[in-house]
């Protein structure tokens, strides 16, 4: 679904992220779908035993402009994988 591929870009920007870097956020944009929007607010933790990162992002399609809160996790397998991407607003 669109989501789901926009999910995707997001989750990559966010790994990709230098954490420490990011003071205006982080623009991503999917070519496939159209959808664009920023990253802010990625937080780093440990909770899981894996390294985790917390963030919001608007995403912006031809649903409308929302609000997502989402968090990725790098597993076993040094993948990072989607933990939630939750629309909030």
């Amino acid at each position: 679904s669109t989501r789901q591929s926009d999910e995707v870009i997001v989750r990559a920007a966010v790994s990709a992220a230098i954490v420490e870097e990011v003071n205006d956020g982080i623009g991503w944009a999917n070519a496939d779908t159209g959808s664009r929007g920023t990253i802010n607010g990625i937080s780093e933790n440990r909770d899981t035993g894996f390294l985790c990162r917390r963030f919001t992002t608007t995403r912006e399609s031809f649903e409308g402009v929302h609000l997502y809160q989402g968090e990725a996790c790098l597993g076993p397998a040094r993948m990072w994988m989607t933990k939630s991407f939750d629309r909030i607003q």
